[in-house]
């Protein structure tokens, strides 16, 4: 798992964290977005997808199937986004069990275009991870808890 310090992913990892532990129904989905460092435009664009619901351990959010340009990755949200979750303070964990509900990750390499689907984020006080189920695009980003 490559690691890397994001301390800008602090204020939004919290946040979400935050609103998960409180029981709230549904969590806005540009919140999630924010947590993988989203910004400007893109969080317009997410915004209009609506909130993801949350019930007894399951969450879901449906609209347009969006594709989104993140620097040299390309993020798509499926039109049923779906999983279960998990949440202890400020730890939680949303799991994404089938690939064809879940947010996947594209880029290009060399002339090939590889995407991988989100298996599992998890996260805590100082940090976030992203498992995308095969190591090699697994992510940790640390920041100050």
């Amino acid at each position: 798992m490559k690691s890397s310090r994001r301390d800008e992913l602090r204020e939004p990892v919290h946040a979400f964290a935050a609103r998960l532990a409180s029981g709230e129904p549904t969590i806005p989905l540009q919140d999630l977005a924010a947590m993988f460092g989203a910004q400007g435009a893109v969080l317009a664009q997410v915004a209009k997808r609506g909130d993801i619901r949350l019930n007894e351990g399951k969450f879901v959010n449906d609209g347009p199937d969006l594709v989104l340009q993140a620097g040299s990755v390309e993020l798509e949200i499926p039109n049923l986004m779906r999983g279960t979750y998990t949440s202890d303070g400020p730890a939680f964990s949303l799991r994404f069990p089938n690939p064809e509900f879940s947010l996947r990750a594209c880029a290009k390499i060399a002339v090939l275009r590889k995407c991988f689907d989100l298996f599992e984020v998890r996260a805590d006080a100082g940090f976030i991870e992203l498992d995308f189920g095969n190591g090699l695009a697994d992510r940790r980003y640390e920041f100050d808890s």
